[in-house]
């Protein structure tokens, strides 16, 4: 915006759901800031910095954690039964722990083992012993 020069005022027009408009305009009487003065903050912030500011909200936070927690779950479900798949085998006893002790190193080239392992079984490079 150039100061010290006169610019023409355009109106916008927003569509957005009614209890939210009412959700947002009891905040911003709360806070003494009209609706025009957060928009043109807004829109100033985009003119100045070129980018969005962080608008998340506890709806994506919530999501988010959702889906952490979803995906938590399938390692936990996967790991039970990889536990009760060695557990079948005789590879280990019922309350042994297949990680216990290992440190996130370890941990890596343990995957990375398993996923060459897959690999060389899949492409035929490996013979079982």
């Amino acid at each position: 915006m150039m100061k010290g020069v006169a610019m023409a005022a355009v109106q916008m027009n927003v569509r957005i759901d009614e209890a939210l408009k009412d959700e947002g305009d009891a905040v911003l009487r709360e806070l003494g800031v009209s609706a025009s003065d957060a928009i043109r903050a807004l829109w100033t912030y985009l003119a100045d910095r070129r980018a969005l500011p962080d608008m998340s909200t506890t709806a994506d936070e919530a999501a988010r954690e959702a889906e952490r927690q979803r995906r938590l779950k399938l390692v936990r479900e996967s790991a039970g039964m990889v536990h009760r798949a060695f557990v079948e085998a005789g590879l280990i006893g019922e309350d042994e722990d297949l990680l216990d002790g290992m440190d996130d190193a370890e941990l890596k080239d343990y995957r990375r083992q398993l996923a060459y392992e897959r690999y060389m079984n899949r492409n035929g490079n490996w013979e079982a012993a």
